[in-house]
């Protein structure tokens, strides 16, 4: 069994170039007062060619059409989109079920919003169905109307649940999709251009949430009017998982991003690309960072951390963007410990094998420990406060790292500076934030480039 699941938007359903101008105008007579009194009229861009055709609002070409719909006035309506569309789904793609997906926002848009001829009230598809089942038996002569052509009406309750509102969309597309009786040999065929961008979206993920693979995209060719192009589900399905990629990505969750790319690859023939190739091998060595191996990390990098691994204190600036790392991920307990053990760690590699305590060992390795205000700050408060939080079961408020840093303003920016100036003080160096400082910086910005660059090419 074929299945057909079509959106419907304003534009398609259009009048011919030669369009019977004085019966549209007597029909629009007729029932001018139910328009709210504006005066809408068939139009087409500046400059059109002489054979394009024109357009009304949805609402208003349904309204004016589909009551008393002949074959002659039939003649003047123009389908341009939907033609191509049933140009793709004839022979053994013809459909036994069609559902119409229309749109009916009158409880959304008040009598006085409908006074504004933009409203878009005005553009809600509900009132072609008429036109849209003559349309259909005509191309589909063994399809019922109600049996096998069946409308499903998008019809929020409220101004919030506007077709327009990318949430309550698609809990009213799920809502009329999951009901319907679709068995799972059946093919789906799913055109979801027309309606606004939310209804786009909602019935892509509604569809391929309900039926999966059985799923199978019918679009149309920008460039090549009716000729209809069909995409596999698994298509669309690559683009979502590399879009949930992006959001694990800007997290810097490597581990859920390097799943969700081995899932995309694992069932195909074909070895990995060159491009799949290079995000695989930076996910591998970002994972390694977040980690904390940060010598796994640099010997991954090769040529690239060369110069730097040769510092000294590179490791220290390694671990307190780590801690930056963590605190964006929201775990304020790692977030003080990395903070805390960048410092720590280049106090103690500075003064060779010891177990002195921290505080005891700055003045003996800094002797102008006290002309930086960070550095006098973390040895008589943040010291301190490291073991009393450390040594505390329960977990650890954002403030309270804030606090342990006694960072002026208690916010993450001044969190920052006080580590960076720290660093900066015991190793004599002079940069000017903790991710321009490591390493890790420069594959954060090559995974986005390479994963968004392949997003573009599947």
């Amino acid at each position: 069994m074929n299945i057909w699941i079509v959106t419907t938007g304003n534009s398609d359903v259009q009048l011919k170039h030669d369009y019977d101008k004085s019966k549209w105008q007597k029909r629009y007579r007729d029932i001018r007062s139910q328009l709210s009194n504006h005066l809408f009229e068939p139009s087409r861009p500046k400059n059109a060619r002489t054979e394009e055709p024109y357009i009304l609002p949805a609402r208003v070409m349904g309204m004016v059409y589909s009551s008393a719909l002949d074959d002659e006035t039939y003649q003047n309506l123009h389908f341009p989109l939907l033609d191509t569309f049933t140009k793709g789904l004839q022979g053994k793609n013809r459909p036994d079920k069609i559902f119409v997906i229309l749109t009916n926002q009158e409880n959304v848009f008040s009598t006085k919003d409908q006074t504004d001829y933009k409203c878009p009230y005005w553009q809600d598809t509900c009132t072609l169905e008429p036109i849209l089942e003559k349309y259909f038996q005509k191309v589909f002569p063994q399809l019922k109307f109600n049996d096998d052509i069946k409308p499903l009406e998008l019809k929020p309750e409220s101004k919030e649940q506007g077709l327009d509102n990318w949430e309550k969309c698609l809990i009213l597309v799920q809502r009329e999709i999951s009901g319907l009786p679709i068995n799972k040999s059946a093919k789906i065929y799913v055109s979801h251009q027309a309606g606004t961008p939310a209804i786009s979206s909602a019935v892509q993920f509604a569809s391929l949430a309900k039926f999966d693979k059985q799923v199978k995209f019918l679009v149309s060719n920008e460039y090549e009017q009716g000729n209809p192009i069909h995409i596999p589900s698994s298509n669309y399905l690559k683009g979502i998982k590399l879009q949930e990629a992006q959001a694990l990505l800007e997290r810097y969750d490597y581990s859920g991003v390097q799943e969700i790319l081995t899932n995309i690859w694992q069932n195909r023939e074909e070895p990995l690309n060159h491009d799949e190739q290079k995000i695989n091998e930076l996910l591998t060595i970002a994972i390694s960072w977040n980690r904390a191996k940060f010598e796994d990390f640099a010997k991954a990098r090769g040529k690239i951390a060369e110069e730097r691994i040769q510092k000294w204190w590179w490791t220290g600036y390694e671990a307190a963007y780590l801690a930056v790392v963590r605190l964006e991920q929201g775990n304020t307990v790692d977030a003080l410990f990395h903070s805390f053990r960048a410092v720590e760690g280049l106090i103690r590699y500075k003064a060779g094998s010891t177990t002195e305590g921290i505080a005891n060992l700055i003045p003996k390795i800094l002797p102008n420990w006290q002309s930086n205000r960070d550095m006098e700050i973390f040895k008589e408060h943040t010291t301190k406060q490291r073991n009393i939080l450390f040594h505390r079961l329960s977990g650890l408020k954002e403030q309270e790292l804030f606090e342990a840093w006694n960072t002026s303003n208690k916010d993450r920016e001044n969190w920052k500076k006080s580590i960076l100036n720290c660093l900066n003080f015991i190793c004599g160096e002079k940069f000017t934030s903790l991710k321009k400082a490591s390493l890790m910086h420069d594959v954060e910005q090559e995974l986005q480039t390479s994963i968004s660059s392949y997003e573009l090419k599947i």
